[in-house]
């Protein structure tokens, strides 16, 4: 599909000056972070301290093993990376394969892979291609891709009675050497009361990152948890 086709040339890549901002339980939380991806599902996420470098939480995933660590409590997850688990640092209801491809503005083919009756037709009131697939609970997720290439601009889940379950949505696209990517990705889950977003400053593909950036194991003398898919 000309969805992926479109991230196919994409080893890697390094999101730096990352703003994460969190609205959720009448909460606001402003950190940055740093991520990096590797086709097709390591991931990296460092969360920095406010004002400092020093790294707060460390998500990491091989593909195979998500692990985490807090720093400030010396806790360790481990387990599959599924959605629940990457949750507990980025709350964007996404694998870990998923984050990579939205990360490149690809698809969240996990997502629809849960679904039936999957079509793709034009959507011409926003201009774009649209995809969507029904959920054994009734529910449409919907995602919606430029004409030009394929880049996933946005998406969204709704019940059969038209309320919004989930969202994702992007700005400020702007080219990033071979592709063009969103400087601004928000996500809004309702029943969570949560509006999250990524600002990202800087990206820098294809720079042949090792293979042990996506690799932690437990840090001395820390709390081992560990998690199972339904957790």
């Amino acid at each position: 599909m000309a969805i992926d086709a479109r991230i196919a040339t994409i080893d890697d890549a390094r999101f730096r000056e990352v703003v994460l901002e969190y609205f959720g339980d009448g909460d606001r939380v402003r950190v940055r972070q740093l991520i990096l991806v590797q086709q097709p599902d390591r991931l990296r996420v460092q969360t920095r301290v406010p004002a400092s470098d020093e790294i707060m939480n460390l998500l990491v995933s091989n593909g195979e093993v998500f692990s985490m660590h807090h720093r400030d409590t010396n806790e360790y997850y481990t387990g599959p990376p599924t959605r629940e688990n990457i949750n507990r640092l980025l709350p964007v209801d996404l694998s870990g394969r998923d984050v990579v491809r939205m990360m490149l503005g690809g698809a969240p083919w996990d997502r629809f892979d849960e679904g039936q009756d999957h079509q793709m037709e034009w959507d011409p009131r926003r201009g774009m291609y649209q995809y969507s697939a029904t959920g054994a609970d009734g529910n449409v997720l919907t995602m919606w891709a430029r004409p030009e290439d394929y880049a996933v601009v946005e998406m969204e889940e709704v019940t059969a009675g038209g309320d919004l379950v989930y969202a994702y949505r992007t700005r400020g696209w702007r080219d990033a050497g071979t592709i063009s990517l969103p400087a601004h990705r928000r996500f809004v889950w309702p029943d969570r009361d949560l509006d999250f977003s990524l600002d990202v400053g800087d990206t820098q593909l294809n720079i042949s990152l090792d293979g042990h950036l996506f690799e932690l194991p437990p840090p001395p003398g820390s709390r081992i948890y560990h998690l199972d898919e339904s957790m």
